[in-house]
């Protein structure tokens, strides 16, 4: 639009001076006199901005195209002007026409005016903070156009997106820390409209994912990549907070956290990545799900930014939609997390320790559907219209298990002392406590029960319009280029199993495994062999056992470690 009313007025300028070129022709000498000192300046002026743009500009600075810049400094409008005054002026003077000369006299004034107006607009260039501020309104104005695709394949094809995407993986290829933080500020610091904001969040993830990529696999600087990721988890939090529906995102860059943190321990124990690449993206991957839960806690221990004060979640589906993304991949905070759900779910607080085996989950099933124990907040009431009934609500939380239980890290690989983080840890009591949020949640007690609740899990369609259903078209809508996809928990059958069958575990050291037992013997073989391989990989004990029944048991037995303390004291 900006260039457009340029144009105009440049040619409103030229049918001006026409005019006067026709109503005050000049002699050929006075023309040759004028055109000479105006051929000079011209020059001066292109000579100077050829030096700044050799000296200031790179790939990493204009990685759109030079019509960008083009369309910023006015270039080919300017050319244009000074190339039309020579040829009117040469021709005027070969022809002997002084109309023409005039004429082309005059608009060698324009050009030399209005390349004043190009050359301040690209010493406006000349630093970096011109430069960004120019690739940021390209940038965003390219995340909003309304041809803009919302699949993944369609979004990269975008001329100025893969422009931009080829210059930060050139500029992490080239290890050129300074380019990368520019590319990341243009990134972070363009103002798109809400329209956009899906677009913006998708290349966000992108970029996060190459620049972890490059830390882990391509040597380059971990403590400039971590910093750079912060900036984009804090621009994706911001614009969560723009959309209507900020759960499939923020969950989504809750998923990919807590996979980056796993595969960076396996890729550190494998020899594949350094152990300080390692710890820098472990603390990264800790640190930033801490702030995405305090921004959706609404009412977290502490703030560190106002940005995490007041929850971005405030629907129970969207709740819902978060927390069952925050518990896959062995994320941290996991446990923390489901406290705020149930505060936003109930419009209570609760108030019990999951360190001291208190459930969560078994609290918030009696608070919706206790009957006379139920609570009647109007945050509560929304829950049970969403669920519709406490049916639903346990397949809801049984699905969740499942996701959360065939995405744990492998107990068996080293956990090397440089990578233990707060919840981050070997430790098989934090594992229990994670385990044990879901294996609290017991809506059946005998293992004829847990073969009905096994098959419904198995073969049950959520109903349309339900949670269920209304949580996996949240999570399939928006597709994100990261190497952890959803799969559906039908398509995880030994975790199924696993999830029901830590349902039926004791809690404490001494309860009985009768149930338990009774419902791994009445499996078939292929699925318990396939389930004890499950608890071999994700349960400590479990893979010292040769019996796929025992594996199990003694792989569930870390239920039991949750709690140890206050039985001591006790």
């Amino acid at each position: 639009m900006v260039q457009r009313r340029r144009q105009i007025v440049l040619c409103v300028c030229a049918v001006v001076l026409a005019l006067l070129a026709i109503l005050y022709p000049r002699s050929p000498d006075d023309v040759v006199a004028a055109t000479q000192f105006s051929i000079a300046f011209f020059a001066t002026l292109l000579t100077g901005e050829a030096v700044i743009f050799a000296l200031t500009f790179s790939a990493a600075s204009s990685w759109p195209s030079l019509r960008a810049i083009d369309s910023h400094i006015a270039f080919r409008e300017w050319v244009l002007i000074g190339w039309a005054a020579a040829l009117f002026t040469a021709c005027g003077l070969l022809g002997d026409n002084r109309i023409s000369a005039t004429y082309g006299a005059l608009l060698f004034l324009l050009a030399n005016i209005f390349g004043i107006f190009s050359f301040i607009r690209l010493f406006g260039l000349a630093s970096v903070g011109g430069r960004n501020r120019l690739l940021c309104r390209t940038l965003a104005e390219a995340l909003g156009r309304p041809d803009m695709g919302s699949a993944a394949h369609d979004f990269e094809n975008g001329p100025v997106v893969n422009a931009y995407l080829g210059a930060i993986s050139q500029a992490v290829t080239s290890n050129d820390p300074s380019a990368v933080r520019n590319l990341v500020d243009q990134l972070v610091e363009a103002e798109v409209a809400v329209e956009a904001a899906e677009n913006a969040i998708a290349l966000h993830v992108d970029v996060l994912h190459r620049l972890a990529r490059a830390a882990l696999v391509s040597g380059a600087d971990p403590i400039q990549a971590t910093s750079c990721a912060h900036a984009l988890v804090d621009s994706v939090v911001r614009l969560c907070r723009t959309l209507p529906e900020p759960a499939p995102p923020l969950g989504a860059l809750s998923r990919y956290l807590a996979w980056l943190a796993d595969a960076a321990l396996l890729m550190s124990v494998r020899g594949v990545a350094s152990n300080r690449s390692a710890r820098e993206l472990v603390a990264l991957s800790t640190d930033a799900r801490l702030k995405i839960l305090r921004c959706v806690d609404p009412d977290p221990k502490s703030a560190t930014d106002p940005d995490e004060l007041g929850t971005l979640l405030t629907e129970p589906r969207q709740v819902l939609l978060w927390s069952s993304d925050f518990a896959e991949f062995h994320g941290a905070h996991q446990a923390s997390a489901m406290y705020g759900v149930y505060e936003i779910l109930t419009g209570t607080k609760f108030m019990g320790n999951y360190w001291d085996g208190a459930s969560i989950l078994t609290q918030l099933r009696q608070s919706l559907f206790g009957g006379d124990d139920a609570v009647t907040t109007p945050a509560a009431d929304a829950t049970r219209a969403a669920f519709g009934g406490v049916e639903e609500y346990d397949h809801f939380w049984a699905l969740a298990s499942v996701t959360a239980l065939a995405t744990l890290r492998d107990c068996r690989v080293a956990h090397p002392p440089e990578l233990v983080r707060p919840e981050f840890t070997p430790d098989h009591q934090l594992l229990g406590a994670y385990l044990r949020t879901f294996a609290t949640h017991r809506y059946f007690a005998t293992a004829e029960h847990a073969r009905t609740a096994l098959l419904g899990l198995l073969s049950r369609t959520a109903p349309a319009g339900s949670v269920s259903d209304r949580v996996h078209h949240g999570r399939v809508s928006r597709t994100y280029r990261v190497p952890a996809p959803h799969v559906e928990p039908h398509q995880r059958p030994a975790a199924v199993i696993l999830a029901v069958a830590c349902r039926l575990a004791p809690l404490a050291p001494g309860q009985e495994d009768t149930e338990l037992r009774g419902f791994l013997a009445a499996l078939p073989s292929a699925g318990l062999k396939a389930t004890a391989g499950l608890a071999a990989r994700v349960l400590p004990g479990a893979a010292e056992e040769n019996e796929p029944i025992e594996a199990i048991v003694v792989g569930l037995k870390v239920l039991t470690l949750v709690g140890a303390h206050t039985r001591e004291g006790a």
